[in-house]
């Protein structure tokens, strides 16, 4: 039975979901007005790239069909840890609760954001702005994200690939407390091997979803040797290797020849 690929994008025109669907010879599907129905004939997958509702599809395999508005979110994404033996930062959704001891803040105006969007740091109280979620910055030394996938028999995770956080060659005066690509940097994939802990971490966070993949944002703080959990991505940027690193897991498990 031959299979069939299909990304579901978050957006329409998402360059990561087209990527994939080209090297796994798929197609991305339409959000709105899509006349394609899975053939019961075919291996049909569905892969759902970071929309927080996707439709029903019969007669097909849906990946990250569940939770990826919860980890969409920052503040749902971190309370869905409370029962967890994972680490988070500390964190408030009131700045009066905010104790003195705890600076700085990172406040995160923007839930849903990524790549450092809507984040403020307040060194002190009287820097604080108004935001629906306070985090405590956790000084770090590598900051990494880590692309996982479930396997089919749905118990454990193994690594798509590892990527860190690295300053971009000939970029001045990086800011060293927002590592995004506006600051001086970008993700490198060789050259390092992160402390067991990271990789610990990024699965302990992915088995507290219902979620086939996603990549986990760490930073590691050296002197505790700790790994924090900030975000999980269900739809992350794509380019290069990255692309057949998750084109070769889908097919791997989920293609013609899946090995699952």
């Amino acid at each position: 039975m031959s299979t069939v690929f299909k990304i579901y994008p978050y957006k329409q025109g998402s360059k990561s979901a087209k990527a994939l669907a080209d090297a796994l010879g798929g197609k991305v599907l339409k959000r709105e007005g899509s006349s394609w129905v899975p053939n019961p004939r075919h291996n049909n997958v569905v892969i759902n790239w970071g929309s927080s509702r996707i439709p029903a599809f019969d007669n097909a395999v849906v990946l990250n069909a569940y939770d990826t508005e919860i980890v969409s979110n920052k503040l749902t994404f971190f309370r869905s840890f409370l029962n967890a033996a994972q680490t988070v930062p500390l964190y408030w959704t009131d700045a009066d609760d905010i104790p003195d001891e705890a600076f700085p803040i990172v406040c995160r105006t923007i839930l849903n954001g990524h790549s450092g969007a809507g984040i403020v740091i307040a060194n002190s109280r009287d820097d604080l702005v108004d935001a629906p979620l306070y985090v405590k910055y956790i000084k770090k030394q590598d900051e990494y994200r880590v692309h996982l996938g479930l396997k089919p028999d749905g118990e454990d995770f193994e690594a798509i690939c590892i990527q860190k956080k690295m300053l971009r060659n000939g970029h001045e005066n990086p800011n060293w407390k927002i590592r995004n690509h506006s600051n001086g940097f970008i993700y490198g994939r060789e050259g390092f091997e992160p402390p067991a802990c990271v990789l610990e971490a990024a699965i302990s966070a992915m088995n507290c979803f219902a979620l086939e993949f996603g990549a986990v944002d760490i930073i590691y703080n050296s002197h505790y040797d700790r790994a924090y959990v900030l975000e999980i991505n269900t739809a992350p940027g794509l380019e290069g290797q990255t692309v057949q690193d998750y084109a070769n897991y889908f097919n791997f498990y989920y293609g013609d020849n899946n090995n699952g």
